[in-house]
């Protein structure tokens, strides 16, 4: 320390966020100290720069000012002067090489408090040290932070930031519990719930109104649906020699765990298919659904604006091509509406195809007890496994890296069998809301038409018609049905022609259709 009269130093004081608070590292504590030194010395003090930011880098714009007002005065200042030496770095190989970079412009870095002689060689490892007890200690605080989070997450409680939908909170003792949001944990339930029905993809699911104070994007809706902590289950990440654990949560679920579980099987099927985007107007339902009556083009549809303002919708066909099929969006509307009302069978055709419907589920319920049995059996003896896997780790038979393989794989195998349980058990309660709401369909098609969706529309043409409409601006022609709709009209009209032995008609033999206008049709288009 001696011979400094008449050096020129540059000053360097740094706090982090959580230091600011602490009044013998607060920057004006830091000045203070600095300037009585230099006085003390008669050192020169040309310079002062300082920070609010970690010390882990050097990426601090103080501090990138500072070496910018050095290299432009190069040889001209003597010394970067700090108060101590975690001021400067907490990584010690990184605060080595600058201040190996900074000797290179003539300048000696060095502590007022931690005086450090770097001409003599015996006290480099005190360099060394000053340098690397910073670093220790940081990572004994993060080693401490982390041993902390995970103590609480495998007690149950969240302790990172909330995800959407939950909100911080404390317990009865004061302890983290984080609550839910009673704003939109219920758009969170919602959300799961309509996507593990498997009708939406997320790009449609997240663009749905109800959803809009969710603020979705691409993004943050795929990490909402793989997050595990909506189902009231925390993950608690493998670490050292742990291995990774699923734990039950203490916070409440915004979802039921079948109901997560269907949804990251979803998520797996959805991975492997390219979703095509298909441009849709609540105007034009029918558009891409419609053939030229004339040439058998198809049809496309457009809005015209008229001179009082008021935009009407047409379908039509390609003019450069010569299509000159032209008709009202709204009259093609009405009519399909009444199309799809004549494939409607009354109720006692109804409730006699729903008796057999539920006949046939029950059957295959007898099935899915007996599969539900042996899905048990399996998931016990996995369950065996484990704990054989577990008492060879504790006796050292095999290695950690062994043991978190094996227990990883027997963990998948029993999640996969917990969900095909799951799908099983909730297949009866399913399988009745399933027929409830088909028969209703069945019985109100024309209705249900008119009031959904225009993506509900489309989706529930594809399922009745084979190929595409045609409609000459009065009816439609008689439409080709698909497979499957077509195999349902044809033995639900065979019921009404069977007849018992004393020729009398058997339960349910009512003509199947209701009237529209003066016609009477049944499913296949047979006047009754």
């Amino acid at each position: 320390m001696n011979n400094l009269s008449g050096k020129r130093a540059v000053l360097y004081r740094r706090v982090s966020t959580s230091e600011q608070k602490d009044r013998g590292n607060s920057l004006s504590t830091q000045e203070e100290m600095l300037s009585e030194f230099c006085k003390k010395n008669c050192i020169d003090i040309i310079e002062d720069f300082d920070d609010d930011y970690s010390a882990k880098d050097f990426g601090r714009p103080g501090f990138s000012n500072l070496l910018k007002y050095v290299a432009e005065r190069k040889n001209k200042i003597n010394l970067l002067l700090i108060y101590k030496w975690d001021r400067f770095s907490r990584n010690s190989r990184l605060g080595l090489n600058m201040i190996h970079q900074l000797n290179g412009m003539g300048v000696e870095v060095n502590c007022s408090t931690q005086w450090v002689n770097h001409d003599d060689p015996n006290q480099h490892i005190m360099s060394l040290i000053h340098m690397g007890l910073p670093e220790v200690d940081n990572r004994i605080r993060s080693s401490r932070t982390i041993e902390g989070t995970r103590s609480n997450m495998k007690d149950g409680r969240w302790v990172l930031s909330q995800p959407k939908g939950y909100v911080k909170g404390r317990d009865e003792s004061g302890k983290v519990l984080m609550k839910p949001d009673k704003e939109i944990a219920g758009l969170i339930t919602e959300l799961f719930n309509d996507f593990a029905l498997g009708i939406y993809s997320q790009s449609q699911i997240r663009k749905l109104p109800k959803f809009k104070p969710l603020n979705l994007s691409s993004s943050n809706i795929s990490r909402i649906l793989n997050q595990i902590v909506y189902s009231g289950r925390i993950r608690v990440s493998a670490y050292k020699n742990e291995p990774e654990q699923i734990v039950t949560a203490l916070h409440e679920p915004l979802v039921s765990v079948e109901t997560y579980e269907k949804v990251q099987v979803e998520l797996g099927n959805r991975k492997r298919i390219k979703h095509k985007p298909n441009k849709q107007n609540n105007a034009l339902p029918l558009r891409g659904f419609l053939s030229c009556n004339c040439c058998g083009e198809n049809l496309t549809g457009s809005g015209s604006t008229s001179k009082t303002g008021k935009k009407h919708y047409y379908y039509h066909g390609n003019s450069k091509n010569g299509c000159k099929e032209r008709y009202r969006a709204d009259l093609a509307h009405t009519s399909v509406e009444d199309l799809l009302a004549d494939y409607s069978p009354n109720k006692d055709v109804c409730h006699l195809f729903e008796l057999m419907l539920k006949d046939k589920f029950d059957t295959s319920d007898k099935s899915n007890k007996s599969m539900m049995k042996s899905i048990d059996i399996n998931i016990k003896k996995l369950e065996d496994k484990k704990e054989v896997l577990l008492d060879k780790l504790l006796e050292g038979a095999i290695t950690n890296d062994m043991f978190n393989s094996k227990n990883a794989d027997l963990k998948n195998k029993i999640s996969q069998l917990i969900i095909d349980k799951n799908q099983l058990n909730d297949y009866e309660k399913d399988s009745l809301e399933f027929i409830s709401f088909g028969i209703h369909i069945l019985k109100n098609l024309g209705e249900f038409f008119a009031k959904a969706t225009v993506n509900t529309k489309q989706k529930l043409l594809s399922s009745i018609f084979n190929k595409k409409l045609v409609f000459d601006g009065e009816n439609y022609r008689t439409p080709i049905l698909n497979r499957g709709l077509e195999l349902i009209t044809r033995s639900i009209n065979a019921l009404e022609v069977v007849k018992n032995k004393n020729e009398r008609q058997p339960f349910g033999y009512l003509p199947l259709c209701t009237r529209s206008g003066n016609r009477t049709h049944t499913p296949c288009g047979t006047r009754v």
